[in-house]
């Protein structure tokens, strides 16, 4: 007789795994008013695609709604690149939440919460993560270092957009 309970899912390693894993990554701080770090995420077209471009390749936008873009990609992870899409649905200047359609994070929901302290913004952020690939505790550490390395690339990029932001200028004179 054939029993109908289900084997719990593994990672690539084996391990068995099961449904969303919270995650979240808070204190993050960028040395940039919340203005001038929307605008390098939303607007730059020279600084921001530089601080991840080899991390990030093929990035192809479709705008879906006032609000909510398409986003399809190709990241590098361990050596290979794979394909993601995400649907990102912005809501300026307090919040952005990303819905992983397609890739190893498929299901995903993170949302970043933008919270200006002057001339600095803080960014934290949360979610709900499940892989086909990986452990729960292998998720939040890939998470987390895929957090902290994409803040890693922007700070520098940042601050060179930061050094030439019209709203910048205008406060040095």
């Amino acid at each position: 007789m054939k029993s109908s309970a289900k084997r719990p899912a593994t990672a690539r390693s084996g391990r068995p795994f099961s449904g969303l894993v919270y995650f979240e990554d808070r204190g993050t701080v960028y040395d940039a008013p919340l203005e001038v770090l929307w605008d390098f995420m939303e607007k730059d077209e020279k600084f921001h695609p530089k601080a991840h471009s080899g991390a990030v390749r093929n990035f192809v936008e479709k705008s879906l709604s006032e609000v909510t873009v398409l986003l399809s990609y190709e990241r590098r992870r361990g050596g290979q690149w794979e394909k993601l899409v995400c649907r990102m649905t912005t809501m300026r200047p307090a919040v952005r939440v990303q819905e992983d359609l397609d890739g190893p994070y498929a299901g995903t929901k993170t949302v970043y919460l933008y919270t200006p302290q002057g001339k600095r913004t803080a960014v934290d952020i949360f979610g709900y993560a499940q892989s086909s690939e990986l452990t729960p505790d292998e998720i939040k550490r890939d998470k987390k270092q895929t957090f902290s390395r994409a803040f890693s690339e922007d700070v520098p990029y940042l601050r060179r957009f930061a050094e030439q932001h019209p709203s910048l200028q205008t406060k040095r004179k």
